[in-house]
């Protein structure tokens, strides 16, 4: 991998920005690994986490202006080819099996804002700004707001959208953006006590609780209910619920796979 940085420890995914040179700009090159891994690592069924993040003082600075220009002067059906990888990438995240924890330095801006919306759980240090500013330059947050509708809701993605105007984290955090907000010399210790929390439970558990979520999400209410009954049912019959749940009566810590 040339623009990112792929790596695995004791059951968690890390995928890193690398380009800290020019804010971790995404281009073409940059949104192709990120397809790649995702799509490779969703078969490993011993990940019980991902972590997405960024080298140097910005997490993520949107798209590399240059490349999408570029993009612009090609023929329309080229063009949206392209668009519609950034869409494959987002996707490719959104639907990632385990629990995707993003961390943010400094901030995150225009397609930087995209991971946020894609992820589980956010966590950023109290000095970090966000914004969406491509109406500023003639540009529609259009793919991440696919993304961000389903995440802050309709209200906050158009002051986001139509005004390009930068919050903080803690209006970040407010509307749902972000979850936690900490010192910057805490963040790491913040995402790490996050991670261990998450793999300590059943990864079985976890995996099932996501894809639950994200089925209701798109399903009609009584179809919802219905699934979840199912769901509910599968869970309590498996094994890391009777090892749950004995370990609990037994006053002791479940040991899950």
């Amino acid at each position: 991998m040339e623009k990112i940085k792929v790596e695995k420890q004791d059951r968690v995914l890390i995928v890193t920005l690398s380009t800290p040179e020019k804010r971790n700009v995404l281009d073409e090159k940059t949104i192709d690994e990120i397809i790649q891994t995702f799509t490779e690592e969703s078969k490993d069924k011993s990940l019980k986490v991902a972590l997405i993040q960024g080298e140097g003082d910005i997490f993520c600075a949107g798209g590399d202006l240059k490349w999408m220009k570029e993009k612009g002067e090609l023929k329309y059906t080229e063009n949206l080819a392209d668009a519609r990888k950034l869409a494959q990438m987002y996707e490719a995240i959104w639907k990632f099996p385990v629990p995707v924890v993003v961390k943010v330095q400094g901030g995150a801006f225009g397609g930087g804002v995209g991971f946020l919306a894609v992820s589980d759980i956010s966590i950023c240090e109290k000095n970090a700004k966000f914004r969406t500013p491509e109406v500023k330059i003639g540009l529609i947050p259009a793919v991440i707001s696919v993304f961000l509708l389903r995440k802050i809701g309709m209200s906050n993605l158009k002051f986001l959208a139509l005004t390009g105007k930068e919050i903080d984290a803690f209006e970040a955090q407010k509307i749902g953006l972000i979850n936690i907000v900490c010192e910057k010399d805490e963040l790491d210790k913040k995402v790490n006590e996050i991670i261990e929390e998450i793999k300590s439970n059943s990864g079985y558990a976890v995996r099932k609780t996501k894809e639950l979520i994200m089925k209701i999400f798109d399903s009609s209410f009584s179809y919802s209910l219905d699934l979840a009954s199912h769901f509910l049912a599968e869970a309590r019959a498996g094994k890391d619920a009777k090892e749950g749940i004995s370990a609990f009566f037994e006053k002791r810590k479940p040991k899950f796979d």
